[in-house]
């Protein structure tokens, strides 16, 4: 039989070993002192940053460049614009105008509008939702499309006697935003842009 024993080590080699760890520890002891130091010294702004884009300065700029008048709607106070710009979609062959809201209630409610709409256009503003109904607004009648938690308006140009051209709304809200977003929309449409808006005219 193999006569095992401990291995035993000298004060002077136990030292030798406790030191590298210690100087570990020491070491980190210091870089979270100097972390917390800047921590403290640059802490995290209480305003939250909210992207809100001139709807108006971009539709005067698209006026310039469409056959219709974009659509620029006096959304309910507290809704932000994320987006608002003129795009063509070359897949399908159609140039878009194009706005994204966040409501007061952070949710998403936005428009497409274009003169030269087609169905593969559509179908893909829309995701393939199927129609599940459809609604009136100012004598407008919008086809209604479902997919998940998101609600799709469809006015088809043959539908608006307004201008004549295809408006796709998309949402996630609530009723109650949707229908303030609806007729927000519904009222914009073919309505003249002007140069200035209501605040600067008054100044003049």
């Amino acid at each position: 039989m193999n006569d095992e024993r401990p291995v035993q080590i000298t004060p002077a080699q136990a030292q030798r070993l406790r030191t590298p760890m210690m100087g570990m520890v020491l070491t980190m002891v210091v870089l979270s002192g100097i972390l917390a130091v800047f921590w403290f010294m640059n802490p995290e702004p209480d305003v939250t940053y909210s992207r809100d884009e001139d709807v108006h300065e971009a539709a005067v700029w698209t006026d310039g460049v469409t056959d219709y008048s974009p659509i620029a709607a006096n959304v309910p106070e507290g809704w932000t614009a994320n987006y608002a710009r003129w795009e063509t979609r070359a897949e399908h062959g159609v140039d878009v105008w194009e706005v994204g809201y966040t409501t007061d209630a952070v949710n998403f409610l936005g428009f497409a509008q274009s003169d030269n709409a087609n169905p593969s256009w559509v179908n893909a503003e829309t995701q393939m939702a199927p129609a599940t109904g459809s609604v009136t607004v100012e004598d407008l009648r919008l086809e209604v499309r479902e997919a998940g938690d998101r609600r799709y308006f469809v006015l088809e140009s043959e539908e608006n006697t307004l201008d004549g051209t295809t408006v796709v709304i998309t949402t996630d809200a609530q009723d109650t935003e949707v229908e303030a977003g609806l007729e927000a929309i519904v009222e914009a449409i073919d309505r003249e842009v002007p140069e200035h808006d209501d605040a600067q005219n008054n100044d003049d």
